[in-house]
């Protein structure tokens, strides 16, 4: 059965249109010179006037049309391929995102359950408060990540955008986390001050989040994040690098791609592979840009935005 399934595969079709295709010209091209001559010495037999030479206007005009034919067939394989890939992808975000939202609510039903059966001394109960709390936060941050990926997917969105003191809100941000993050990880600011843009403060903020949680989840061990913001030109370059596991050159424009996740061979990595395609989304809709840079795996990450600049003739908001 699985021998079937692989030779009734779009492949090995493509392949075997291939090897007809070849073919089909080898047999044509051989029958058409073989009935010129055929013709030509019939005509020397009665005496009939023919032009001398071949009429190659009609060979090279089924050669034309055959390579149509191959082109289009091309190019049907090459998007049943972006499409089989994409299918793979959704197949393996769904069953991620399974798992991440059966983790949160099994912990949350565990301690709910727990303290209406034995309710904690007062200061458990903290603690099992704050793990509830924690667990909604994450479930709150997935249910936003996949209403945003379903936004963005969509066309002629329009953000609404007010000019902010850029520097302190990154500020705002980044420094109530700064010591709170796990397995004592550290983060380093440093952040030119009085640096305007015009933003939609909610789209940015899930940005960081995003970046931020990228950063401690390829970190495989106590996460070092350093966060720089500068004016460079016209523009604000902010720059989050983490000491994590890193990106492969050849991967480096594929993570921006939605359901896109990095791999590598033996480690298991939570999240859904919507983080740097909304990332990427939000930015250009703010007409910035972005990218990532990393030296190889296990040197760590860099993940580069560029903003334009605010001015004051920009305005103060727009729908």
């Amino acid at each position: 059965m699985k021998l079937l399934k692989r030779l009734f595969s779009p492949l090995m079709a493509f392949i075997g249109i291939q090897v007809a295709w070849l073919l089909v010209v080898f047999f044509w091209i051989r029958w058409f010179m073989q009935k010129h001559w055929e013709l030509r010495d019939l005509a020397e037999q009665y005496s009939i006037g023919v032009p001398k030479g071949i009429d190659w206007f009609i060979l090279v005009e089924g050669l034309v049309l055959l390579v149509a034919i191959l082109v289009g067939v091309y190019v049907i394989y090459l998007y049943w391929r972006k499409q089989a890939s994409l299918l793979q992808a959704k197949r393996n975000f769904i069953a991620q995102v399974t798992h991440e939202l059966k983790s949160p609510l099994a912990s949350l039903q565990l301690h709910i359950e727990t303290i209406r059966r034995n309710p904690p001394p007062p200061l458990k109960m903290e603690t099992f408060l704050d793990t509830m709390l924690a667990d909604t936060d994450r479930l709150g941050a997935l249910i936003n990540n996949l209403l945003s990926a379903n936004r963005l997917e969509q066309r002629g969105i329009k953000l609404s955008l007010k000019t902010v003191d850029f520097s302190q809100f990154v500020l705002n941000y980044f420094r109530p986390l700064q010591y709170s993050l796990p397995r004592a990880g550290t983060m380093e600011l440093e952040i030119e001050p009085d640096l305007s843009a015009r933003i939609e403060a909610e789209s940015i903020e899930t940005v960081f989040r995003n970046l931020l949680e990228n950063a401690i989840l390829y970190s495989p061990k106590a996460p070092h994040i350093t966060i720089k913001l500068f004016l460079e030109g016209k523009s604000l370059h902010l720059i989050i690098s983490d000491q994590g596991r890193g990106v492969v050159e050849h991967e480096q424009k594929k993570v921006f791609r939605i359901f896109y996740r990095g791999h590598k061979e033996g480690e298991t990595i939570k999240g859904t592979g919507l983080g740097l395609f909304i990332t990427k989304a939000v930015v250009r809709l703010h007409k910035g840009k972005t990218w990532i840079y990393s030296p190889g795996l296990g040197k760590g990450t860099e993940v580069h935005i560029k903003l334009p600049l605010a001015t004051a003739g920009n305005g103060e908001e727009e729908s």
